[in-house]
């Protein structure tokens, strides 16, 4: 009997100091064992201690809402707030409906110090009062899909200042940051200001006439390492700065229409050319360039002028359909990256480009980049035209040229 007692006191008190051992581990630890068990036991976790009340969280929360089940917004709204009490720290939230109204986020979102990532979907930010605080500290990730913003009503230019710039001068470690505009978002200038930035994603696509005309875009991101960029109709983008030898994905319609313009027509296209010039400048260290056939379209004849203000090229990609005998691009001139830095070079075209525009871009770059060691060509390379290219005489004796590259369609993020 007394040994059976000794027995006992001795599990006992192996039990308390396991538990006693689990306890002292910190609380990202134990958030990642609850991850693991189902959801009822996770939360039956929180009778253990006071300290494990508030570990059994929602980590990770998707929720998606039909307009058309919603019947009072405070439901959605307590929801919110219930998720910021229990500290989530990934939250994807998305509403789907074809109304103009749109739900307003809680001001509790703003202030929730545990969100790591954040995904919002047709929804609207609402006004941020003066008085009430934002901040995210721990908000790496963000994605924004046809999210309406509102102004800050003190000032008396609204397009001053936005949510949207609140937000994200708000998040001190922001890295990622995904932003797919909507027809009425309600945003004249969209400024992106951020030191902590690596990654931003920008997706306009309208080609409604006059939609986006008058609209700005502003990025002030020196650690932005890559930056993707589909704004068809944007009136003007603006880089005041970027990370050195960046990656950047331009497709960017600068002419404002569907098709081929001179830019030295009227002063209203001289103004264009200054703020090609002036975007160009800001991305002259970048040391990866994929341009798509909108933006070759709509000022191709610079084409080697763009090529020529980025020196530490290193990797360039061209997306082009149209026919080059049609635009004039003076390709006699030779870039200071064909002969210092210039070493992979992809051609992806189009079925329809005719068969001597892609012999002369072809002939363009092996004739004249000296440290070239790849060009890629994509399976609308027929294999007679392959054939000739493979002839050209090469600038560089250690580039290879390789066939059949698949043209990756640029799909919304």
């Amino acid at each position: 009997m007394e040994k059976k007692l000794v027995r006992e006191k001795q599990s006992n008190s192996e039990e308390r100091r396991s538990n006693s051992e689990i306890n002292d581990l910190p609380d990202p630890l134990l958030c990642h064992i609850l991850s693991f068990l189902p959801t009822k036991d996770s939360v039956r976790s929180s009778l253990l201690s006071k300290r494990w009340r508030n570990l059994c969280g929602y980590s990770r929360f998707k929720l998606i809402c039909y307009s058309k089940d919603i019947d009072d917004d405070s439901v959605l709204e307590s929801w919110i707030d219930a998720l910021v009490g229990r500290r989530v720290c990934h939250l994807d939230f998305q509403v789907k409906s074809n109304d103009y109204e749109l739900f307003c986020m809680p001001l509790s979102l703003y202030s929730c110090n545990t969100l790591a990532s954040l995904s919002l979907c047709h929804v609207a930010l609402g006004d941020m009062e003066l008085e009430f605080v934002v901040s995210l500290p721990c908000l790496k990730v963000m994605r924004l899909d046809s999210v309406r913003y509102e102004y800050d009503k003190s000032l008396i230019h609204h397009d001053e200042s936005s949510s949207l710039e609140t937000l994200i001068t708000s998040c001190p470690v922001l890295e990622k940051l995904t932003i797919i505009r909507d027809f009425f978002d309600h945003l004249k200038i969209m400024r992106v200001r951020s030191r902590s930035l690596k990654s931003f994603t920008l997706w306009v696509d309208s080609y409604e006439v006059g939609l986006f005309e008058d609209h700005v875009v502003e990025i002030d991101a020196p650690r932005l390492e890559h930056m993707s960029l589909r704004a068809h109709l944007s009136g003007s983008i603006i880089i005041h700065s970027i990370a050195p030898y960046a990656s950047v994905n331009i497709d960017v319609n600068f002419d404002g229409e569907n098709g081929y313009t001179p830019l030295d027509e009227d002063d209203a296209d001289s103004s264009k050319r200054t703020m090609i010039h002036d975007f160009l400048t800001r991305i002259s260290t970048v040391c990866r360039m994929e341009i798509s056939y909108h933006t070759l379209e709509s000022f191709g004849e610079l084409l080697p002028t763009f090529l020529g203000c980025c020196p530490n090229l290193h990797t360039l990609v061209l997306k082009f359909q149209f026919e080059i005998e049609g635009c004039p691009i003076k390709l006699s001139y030779v870039p200071p990256c064909f002969v210092s830095s210039l070493k992979y070079v992809e051609l992806a075209t189009q079925g329809t480009t005719k068969t001597s525009s892609q012999m002369k871009l072809a002939r363009y770059f092996l004739s004249h980049c000296v440290v070239l060691k790849k060009l890629s060509l994509s399976k609308s390379f027929g294999a007679d035209i392959i054939k000739g290219i493979k002839k050209i005489q090469r600038k560089s004796r250690k580039c290879i040229i390789v066939s059949g590259c698949l043209v990756k369609p640029q799909l919304i993020p």
